[in-house]
């Protein structure tokens, strides 16, 4: 009994430590089962990787019937000789250089639309004159803007055109130097420390002098050209020279007049204002005050001469002189 029950252990121990020799479980499965079909030769490989659990897009592979049904690729030899050769006009236009002087630029039309002034004397190459004689500072310049708020109505070209109907060749400093020739009498700028003080200094009428599309002479008042926002009515104060002022930059001790970068002649308050109204007029963008009077003023890039004449001051115990004249066609001549 006891040699009995030894046999059957041994047995059993034998089949758990030799595995090998118990026969096997039918471990057969589907050959279709867990596995991708793989395509045939002449099947399009996309059909069979569309069938998989990946869910990755398939990339299509050509196969060997699309590369025989293709057109051969073009090489580097065919593609050159089927280029047509550029001819030597285009190449030569392309290579000339621009010169850029002669791009007829508002400023370049203006600069030689008119010829000098008869009897003025030249103070700058930026077509700027005085005539002492009748008392008259004369300055070339052209239409930047005819509708939009302003804060000006003449400025220096390259400055703030957006914003102003003139823009003239000349800087604001070279006008204020040829006011002075002339005897105009310099006042102070606007303040605004401790309370409000307008612009002060001898009142300047200023001239726009002009050929219309008839090539006829025209000359108008600037107060004309500028109303007051929503209204057609025209400016009715004189501008005042009010001088602006000299800053000296404590990096190169070098002197800079404030008004040539913009403030000439103004219709909003700037205490670097070369000209400015005598009266409150707000630099703030959505307070500004006056506006073209575009049904008059002609189009953007005519040539114009600005003619400022100062204003007589009254002598002690006389009355006001009368104001200028409007110039005669004299003062505007076109260049041949």
């Amino acid at each position: 009994m006891n040699t009995s029950k030894t046999l059957v252990g041994f047995l059993v121990f034998s089949l758990a430590a030799f595995p090998g020799c118990s026969k096997p479980a039918n471990t057969q499965t589907d050959s279709t089962q867990n596995t991708a079909e793989i395509p045939s030769p002449t099947e399009s490989p996309s059909k069979s990787l569309a069938n998989t659990d990946d869910n990755t897009s398939p990339r299509m592979l050509p196969t060997a019937q699309s590369m025989t049904d293709s057109e051969p690729a073009e090489t580097d030899d065919q593609t050159a000789d089927s280029k047509e050769p550029e001819s030597n006009e285009e190449s030569s236009e392309s290579s000339e250089s621009i010169d850029l002087e002669e791009v007829e630029t508002p400023s370049v039309i203006a600069a030689k639309a008119f010829t000098a002034p008869s009897g003025a004397k030249s103070l700058s190459k930026r077509n700027l004159w005085i005539d002492r004689a009748a008392g008259r500072v004369y300055a070339d310049g052209y239409i930047a803007m005819n509708d939009g708020p302003l804060e000006m109505f003449a400025c220096p070209s390259g400055t703030k055109e957006h914003e102003t109907i003139i823009a003239t060749l000349a800087k604001a400093s070279e006008l204020h130097a040829g006011l002075l020739a002339i005897g105009a009498q310099v006042g102070t700028p606007v303040t605004y420390n401790p309370s409000f003080i307008p612009a002060t200094g001898q009142r300047i009428r200023v001239w726009v002098c002009y050929f219309d599309d008839d090539g006829k002479y025209q000359v108008v008042d600037a107060r004309d050209w500028i109303v007051r926002t929503g209204t057609t009515e025209t400016l009715k104060e004189d501008w005042v020279f009010a001088g602006s002022y000299v800053w000296t930059d404590p990096v190169d001790n070098r002197n800079y007049y404030q008004g040539d970068v913009g403030d000439m002649i103004c219709v909003s308050n700037f205490t670097t204002a070369m000209m400015d109204i005598p009266v409150a007029s707000s630099a703030d963008t959505d307070q500004l005050q006056y506006s073209p009077n575009t049904a008059i003023i002609p189009n953007r890039g005519t040539a114009v001469r600005l003619i400022l004449e100062p204003i007589p001051l009254p002598a002690d115990g006389q009355e006001q002189p009368s104001a200028p004249e409007p110039p005669t066609e004299d003062v505007l001549q076109k260049q041949s």
